[in-house]
């Protein structure tokens, strides 16, 4: 997959976790869509960077080497948070404002990894 292809599937699973989040839609669809658009953002990171990448301990390790690699910020924290929207989809554990919490720290991931990307 290019990274212009990961981009796309990036930006099409934000629009519709943004769907299912705001349109009172489903919720456990809504945090999964948006858990593979942080995925997708870690795994072009890691292409680009040369870094490996592999299940979940891969996007842990992709969280690491941008703290050690990159302009300062929550890297780990926000992509655990969005890791727990993928816990939600196969627990439905999370409350709504759990919920708001992590697609927030998920939706700050993104946006500061659309620029390291494209």
């Amino acid at each position: 997959m290019t990274i212009d292809e990961r981009l796309h599937i990036i930006g099409e699973f934000i629009r519709r976790s943004d769907e299912e989040f705001d349109d009172g839609g489903n919720n456990l669809i809504a945090a999964e869509l948006l858990w593979g658009a942080v995925a997708h953002g870690l795994i072009a990171i890691a292409e680009i960077n040369g870094w490996r990448c592999e299940g979940h301990r891969g996007y842990q390790a992709v969280s690491v080497q941008l703290d050690e690699h990159s302009p300062p910020g929550p890297w780990r924290s926000d992509t655990a948070a969005a890791e727990q929207l993928h816990v939600h989809f196969y627990q439905g554990h999370l409350g709504q404002g759990e919920l708001r919490s992590r697609r927030t720290a998920a939706k700050r991931a993104i946006n500061r990894l659309f620029p390291m990307i494209g």
